[in-house]
């Protein structure tokens, strides 16, 4: 206990001293605005000493007021700390955005052709990077692979030019089918985009893929963007999935 508190402890007595300790604290904060930290010290110093002058138990009914006003700023403090911890990790947080096209391995005069249809569900790689912040698309696998744990949202397109063929891509996470887009072109319908969507719970490492399924073909352009795979981190997650 600081030597000017035991002083007056001892001419005003404990009732008077928190008195005065609760208007000199009020009034700080009014017209200094002194940090909560620095008012939580005194009382600290306060309520910790050892009373050996006067004798009086830390339970003593006349503290009842000052540890009430303590309890209320210790919360405060509490809850000011979680702010600035919040704060802290939003301003650290990693940016994760992507958008990238497909593009025709052959191409007609005006730049369209197309992928598929193959035997066997094919991974689709977008080699046209529109944005990749934070780096975590590989326009050499097609694949997008998750910086931290979050929760992400990823939206795809794909564009056909066919008659009486199957069209359509699938959204998948690690090895699993999630969203799939689909339809069968008649002899009378020969031009489409589908479109499709999900948001996703991801752990650091995994990855996000568009795949053509068997027997399945998409168009694209080599000089405009028609087929198109995009996504971007919502928030971060403690832990894994």
């Amino acid at each position: 206990m600081c030597p000017d508190l035991i002083l007056y402890k001892q001419v005003l007595g404990t009732t008077q001293l928190h008195r005065c300790l609760q208007v000199q604290m009020k009034t700080m904060m009014k017209k200094t605005m002194l940090p909560l930290q620095l008012i939580v010290i005194v009382c600290l110093s306060y309520g910790q000493a050892d009373d050996s002058t006067n004798k009086h138990s830390i339970s003593d009914s006349s503290f009842g007021p000052f540890f009430t006003l303590f309890s209320g700023l210790s919360a405060e403090v509490g809850n000011l700390r979680r702010e600035v911890e919040d704060l802290r990790k939003s301003r650290n947080s990693v940016g994760v955005a992507f958008s990238a096209a497909l593009r025709p391995p052959t191409q007609d005069n005006q730049g369209y052709g197309n992928t598929g249809p193959f035997q066997a569900d094919t991974n689709l790689v977008h080699t046209h990077v529109i944005t990749n912040v934070g780096n975590a698309f590989s326009p050499r696998t097609g694949a997008f692979t998750a910086p931290v744990n979050g929760v992400y949202y990823f939206t795809f397109t794909s564009y056909a030019w066919k008659k009486e063929d199957n069209i359509g891509v699938a959204l998948y996470k690690n090895n699993e089918e999630v969203a799939l887009v689909y339809e069968y072109q008649d002899k009378g319908d020969n031009e489409d985009f589908a479109s499709n969507g999900a948001t996703l719970q991801l752990a650091k490492g995994d990855t996000v893929s568009l795949v053509l399924p068997s027997g399945f073909q998409v168009t694209s352009n080599a000089f405009r963007n028609l087929s198109t795979f995009s996504g971007f981190l919502l928030f971060h997650v403690e832990g894994g999935q």
